[in-house]
């Protein structure tokens, strides 16, 4: 997997943790060290030749995994962004937008220092204290948590991150499965000079703006931030999944030059047409995803896990099969134009008596945390993840504060979902601070209206989107979209017997009573799961019970639980036949 890595101290466990990465043949590693640190980034090389960078002076090695949008607007050199990082790191890093994460090493005093972008597109590991093995008091760092599992004395699995994984389909806030291992948060810096310290650098601001020339402001913070990221690959698709954000970008793009080629991900009949017709109106070119009918699904999921370490539901994947296989022949550098308004616009649902906390869960989580506990031996309160990251957001208004708390969700869901894609090729996310502040700050006009969080969901596009919509052309106005385009006061997935969830899973269930294979490799992670703590035997089984009767809101936990016994199998079982066992051999 591409990604960033490093140590305070320790160069030839640095040759270790390189070698647990997950690896390409194409890949390239870029590395830089000074006395017993070193850091270094794994790469495509010629594939995404503009991304990540390594840099040594001044004491300092420095290295970017991804790349800073407006480092050219800014006239920053990237000596000045590493000094800056070292001398002054919150304000530095304030005005830099992603996507990225950053590692500097300051071998002169001794220090390390890690950030992640603001909306956090790309994980950022570290492992140090008294358990870590042989540092020294030093710290390690990786994309991966693969790298780091060695450096614990006695790797087990987080009872609270796997109650993350089961609530919301993703590890959130700055736990990881892997016990006494960190995860950085969007727009986090970490300190190590002695001691650990982790701070937010940047926030969006908590007062609300004027709906007077509202969507204007939107758009032109929108059009300056895609074309940052699209000015960063030369070679660049945009990721075309049929959705409304997306319909929006390639309209946006639509003028630059090279020019824009698309590419349609999305699994539904509709999504395609709707692709198709915006690639002819803007004049573009158009790709359809192809899945290899040789490329099983058990081997697509082994993938993804691999990629994302089970921190995501490996259901949360845009075309599973495909970006796990034929994508590097299809694109270089994948350029995403989602807005992410879905959370800017539900949060208008959010009324006089309604909690950050109680709207965050409302929307956002995959199951009822009654469920959650259910699933889980261990005494883990998953509402308590709720509450934690809600106690990080902007202090503002409710809604704000929710909006600001969906993002970290986001980031531990959907983000980090794309490490799959990023294993074959580039990947741009928009990270600008201009553009997230100012979507914070959105109107209520340009919600969807304020109203009790347990009122009936309407139905219609959100004001914003339509508003920018009409000002980017009359044509695009008529062409349908997929479910980003419908009611954003709507919790992820659809609804059914209180779990969410259920129209991604179905084509999953289907597989699962088809196809013998993927019954036999689900079931298989699923008996292992249920004996591992800290989960319940008899709630796993009867979770498998209702799969086997065609359940669709099953999926979602399914997808959770298995890819964690899968990765779990690879790297903390002590069982020589149960690490090296691998999806296809089930």
């Amino acid at each position: 997997m591409t990604g960033l890595i490093g140590r305070s101290a320790g160069d030839t466990q640095f040759e270790e943790m390189v070698g647990a990465m997950v690896d390409e043949d194409w890949y390239e590693l870029d590395r830089v060290s000074e006395g017993s640190a070193a850091v270094g980034v794994l790469e495509h090389g010629t594939r995404d030749p503009d991304a990540n960078v390594v840099w040594r002076g001044d004491g300092l090695l420095g290295v970017v995994y991804g790349v800073v949008s407006n480092r050219d607007r800014l006239a920053l050199s990237w000596g000045d962004i590493f000094r800056g990082v070292v001398d002054d790191s919150r304000e530095t890093l304030a005005r830099l937008d992603g996507p990225f994460a950053l590692a500097c090493v300051d071998t002169r005093a001794g220090a390390v220092h890690l950030a992640t972008d603001k909306v956090g597109s790309r994980p950022l590991y570290y492992a140090a204290g008294d358990d870590t093995v042989g540092a020294d008091g030093g710290i390690a760092f990786a994309s991966e948590l693969g790298p780091l599992v060695a450096e614990r004395a006695a790797p087990t699995l987080d009872a609270r991150a796997v109650g993350d994984l089961l609530l919301f389909g993703g590890v959130v806030g700055e736990r990881t499965l892997l016990e006494g291992v960190g995860s950085l948060p969007p727009a986090t810096r970490l300190t190590a000079d002695g001691e650990v310290s982790t701070e937010r650098y940047w926030e969006p601001a908590a007062e609300g703006l004027a709906p007077s020339g509202y969507p204007d402001r939107w758009l032109a913070d929108y059009r300056r931030a895609l074309a940052d990221v699209a000015a960063t690959a030369a070679d660049r698709t945009l990721w075309f999944p049929g959705d409304a954000d997306s319909r929006i970008a390639a309209a946006v793009l639509a003028d630059q030059s090279p020019p824009l080629r698309t590419l349609t991900g999305g699994p539904r009949r509709g999504d395609r047409e709707s692709a198709a017709r915006v690639a002819a109106s803007r004049e573009t070119s158009s790709t359809r995803a192809t899945e290899d009918p040789d490329h099983h699904l058990v081997d697509a999921v082994a993938d993804a896990v691999a990629a994302t370490d089970a921190m995501a539901a490996w259901s949360t994947v845009d075309a599973l099969p495909y970006v796990t296989d034929r994508l590097h022949e299809d694109a270089d550098v994948l350029v995403h134009g989602d807005a992410a308004l879905d959370a800017a616009t539900w949060a208008g649902a959010i009324g006089a008596d309604d909690s950050a906390a109680s709207a965050l869960y409302e929307h956002e989580r995959i199951l009822p945390a009654e469920t959650v506990r259910d699933l889980l031996a261990a005494d883990a309160d998953p509402l308590e993840s709720v509450d934690a990251v809600v106690a990080t957001s902007v202090d503002g208004p409710a809604e704000r504060t929710a909006v600001d708390a969906a993002g970290q969700v986001r980031a531990a869901t959907e983000l980090r979902s794309r490490a799959v894609q990023r294993r074959q090729v580039g990947t741009r996310t928009l990270a600008s601070g201009s553009l997230l502040d100012t979507a914070a700050r959105m109107p209520a006009a340009y919600r969807v209206g304020t109203r009790p969080i347990s009122a009936p969901v309407g139905a219609g596009s959100p004001p914003i989107r339509r508003a920018v919509t009409e000002r980017l052309g009359s044509d695009l106005a008529t062409i349908p979209t997929g479910p980003a385009g419908g009611d954003s006061t709507a919790s992820r997935g659809d609804e059914s017997g209180g779990e969410r969830g259920a129209a991604a899973g179905d084509a999953y269930v289907r597989r699962y009573a088809t196809d013998d294979r993927f019954r036999r490799f689900v079931d298989d992670l699923l008996d292992g799961v249920a004996e591992r703590d800290p989960l319940d035997a008899d709630a796993v089984s009867a979770l498998r019970d209702r799969l086997a009767a065609d359940d669709l809101s099953t999926f979602a936990p399914v997808a959770a639980l298995t890819g964690l016994e899968l990765w779990a199998r690879r790297h903390l079982d002590d069982d020589t036949a149960a690490r090296g066992r691998s999806a296809v051999e089930v």
